[in-house]
């Protein structure tokens, strides 16, 4: 997400795709995939110190517009896991429908 105000917190997340798309190059030859997760906010307590308005504007962002729950995050790591998912690879699930 694009996110004004957000710079290092994005920059940061842009990292970490890139880190598993290379990975996800280095680490097929042995066998192991790497793949990540896009997280929307997730009603835990880490966003409980976030202006609500705020958590508002990015779940009205959203094509789905609700916060997510830690079961939506559980369902995308069960089906990485899984055995037929091995041919996955080098790829972002984000939550939510983010724009």
């Amino acid at each position: 997400m694009r996110l004004e105000g957000e710079a290092i917190y994005a920059a940061s997340k842009a990292a970490v795709e890139m880190l598993t798309r290379v990975l996800a190059r280095e680490l097929a030859p042995m066998g192991i995939t790497c793949n990540a997760v896009g997280p929307t906010p997730i009603e835990t307590d880490l966003i409980r110190g976030i202006p609500r308005a705020k958590i508002d504007r990015l779940v009205a962002s959203q094509a789905i517009p609700r916060l997510g729950q830690p079961a939506d995050v559980a369902n995308v790591i069960d089906f990485y896991l899984r055995p037929e998912s091995d041919f996955i690879t080098g790829q972002v699930i984000y939550l939510g429908g983010v724009s």
